[in-house]
């Protein structure tokens, strides 16, 4: 549900306090069999509303206290090595000989993966009647992987790469530069960036374009990937191509990766200044999509807001005629210094759209409200999925951090994480909002949600609180979470924090399960730890990476082997079916 909120302040950021003391171990408590009771939207103060889930048939059995947790650090799993440059050729390396490995004793049924912890704290766990809670933590600094750094300089260098063959070299994307010439697929005109508006086509089917570190900040320095007409013939006879299988990669050089800035002049009219990156289909006279762009891959580059940047109508990245687009190891940021979204899709988008390994941060505005990712439901393919991988989505303004209308939403192994207002000031409303309900899968996500600010909301995930269509495919599973309260009230009127709403008119099956619970205070378990197999937990019972130090094996065995968060912004593979997310 959407409020229409009046204009605040900026958020306050994230802060860290972490108080060392001894070790300790725990006892989480299983809670068994129970039926959601959710709040309604708005101030929060609204009627409750009924939750039917499906019951869990794993084991409900809790460790016992007393059982040591395991300190020996996991290995960590292997970064990608930064490319240097991929057109150069590379010399085949020397293979390493496998060593014979030791036989070791089979683990018993029970054992648990050796992990490591951040310190442990000494935080009140009597924060529902002192209201004290620890400051918002940063993730364990022990086990951050760090993303390539955008770049500060270098000589904008984009090479069009057809069947692993080098055939030309841009200085720009594209933008209001002059046209190209026709007949220029082959890489024959390098005068003009390869992403405009207008004639001519500069790509096939298959190209992939290596985007080199530099500063791409101009009208020239935006993409526009859509439909265009590849010579005279074509033009007179209004005959258009429609771009297919089409990959923009930022290569990683020192650490340092390509980096698209918001100029002063804003949005370029190639992009109808809705965004710095636009993908567009072909459309009939009757203004209905006709054959949409498709496969359309972006990956490796930052997308970034600027204090000097001009207008952007909508989005850092504006999706409308497209089909199966995939956004990968990508940053956008800062676009709420001119009430824009993150990423934005209309309705003319079908198939899948992928965000994996993605950082959306402070994004979003009152214009709208806007957000860090607003998808549309599809107006013509009734699977439409959204889904988003190994991402993380973080300090939205006004708006949510993730936004979706699409017939499936996905989201797996995934980092959502509110920010704290000031007296005053408001941040993001919900974490995960699927108003129009569909098919929804959420697990081993984490949900962080602390004081808002007035005219916000308290959920963490919503579904189906704006409409009920019988159109639709309806189920609902969420499994395997972790959500987590850092404060006792999300605005100045006291209303509680809760960790979803989900409406009584959502259609459909509904599986709440394995989800573990820290800092909800509602004093309605039904509430607090909504679901089979939850888990509540104190501050103390779990790390900096949010998870508990003793892990309850309760959840669905085949949990195991499914994407889990590796912070930031990145994938691992779950090890374990304990209770709530874990990588």
């Amino acid at each position: 549900m959407e409020n229409n909120f009046p204009s605040v302040l900026l958020p306050l950021p994230r802060d860290y306090k972490l108080k060392s003391t001894s070790n300790r171990t725990l006892l989480l408590t299983a809670v068994l069999g129970i039926v959601g009771t959710l709040s309604a939207c708005g101030g929060g103060g609204g009627a409750d509303t009924p939750v039917t889930t499906a019951s869990s048939t794993s084991s409900s059995a809790a460790p016992s206290a007393g059982t040591p947790v395991a300190t020996n650090p996991a290995p960590a799993p292997t970064p990608t090595p930064a490319v240097s440059d991929p057109v150069a050729s590379t010399p085949t390396p020397t293979p390493t000989p496998t060593p014979t490995p030791t036989p070791t004793p089979a683990p018993a049924a029970t054992a648990l993966p050796a992990e490591s912890f951040s310190a442990a704290t000494q935080y009140s766990s009597n924060y529902c009647q002192d209201g004290v809670y620890p400051s918002q933590w940063d993730w364990n600094p022990s086990t951050v992987v760090t993303q390539d750094a955008p770049a500060t300089s270098g000589t904008p260098k984009i090479v069009q790469m057809r069947d692993g063959v080098a055939i030309a070299t841009f200085t720009a994307f594209g933008g209001d530069a002059a046209r190209s010439k026709p007949n220029s697929d082959s890489g024959t005109d390098t005068s003009v960036g390869p992403f405009r508006r207008s004639p001519y086509t500069q790509y096939k089917s298959g190209d992939v374009f290596l985007v080199y570190p530099a500063v791409y900040s101009g009208a020239n320095m935006q993409i526009y990937i859509g439909p265009n007409i590849v010579n005279d013939e074509d033009y007179r006879a209004g005959k258009y191509s429609i771009p297919s299988n089409i990959t923009i990669r930022g290569v990683t050089v020192d650490g340092k990766r390509p980096v698209i800035v918001n100029p002063p002049s804003g949005a370029s009219n190639a992009t109808y200044s809705q965004g710095l990156v636009y993908i567009d289909g072909q459309y009939d006279a009757n203004g209905k999509i006709a054959q949409r762009a498709s496969n359309i891959t972006i990956e490796n580059l930052d997308i970034v807001d600027a204090p000097s940047g001009g207008y952007i109508g909508k989005a850092a990245v504006y999706i409308n005629g497209a089909s199966d687009v995939t956004l990968r190891k990508v940053r956008i940021a800062g676009f709420k210094q001119h009430s824009a979204n993150g990423i934005f899709s209309t309705g003319n988008t079908a198939g899948t759209l992928t965000l994996e390994n993605v950082e959306l941060d402070s994004n979003g505005g009152a214009s709208g409200p806007e957000h860090n990712a607003y998808i549309n439901g599809s107006n013509s393919d009734p699977t439409f999925t959204f889904k988003v991988s190994g991402s993380w989505s973080h300090d939205s303004y006004y708006g949510h951090l993730l936004k979706s209308r699409a017939q499936r939403t996905i989201v797996e192994g995934s980092y959502l994480t509110g920010s704290r207002a000031e007296a005053g000031q408001q941040t993001e409303t919900y974490l995960l909002d699927v108003p129009d309900g569909g098919e929804l899968t959420v697990r081993n996500t984490i949900f962080v949600k602390n004081y808002s600010g007035n005219n916000s909301n308290g959920a963490s995930v919503t579904f189906g609180v704006e409409s009920a269509s019988t159109t639709r495919t309806w189920g609902m599973t969420l499994e395997h979470n972790t959500f987590v309260a850092m404060s006792r009230y999300y605005d100045d009127a006291k209303h509680k924090l809760f960790p979803m709403f989900i409406s009584g008119n959502a259609l459909g099956d509904k599986k709440i399960d394995s989800n573990l619970y820290v800092g909800y205070c509602n004093g309605d378990i039904k509430r607090d730890a909504p679901g089979t197999n939850a888990v509540t937990a104190t501050f103390n019972d779990i790390d900096q990476s949010y998870r508990p130090r003793m892990p309850s094996l309760t959840g669905d065995s085949g949990i195991v082997g499914t994407t889990a968060y590796w912070h930031l912004s990145r994938s691992a593979t779950r090890r374990t079916n304990a209770v709530g997310a874990r990588d």
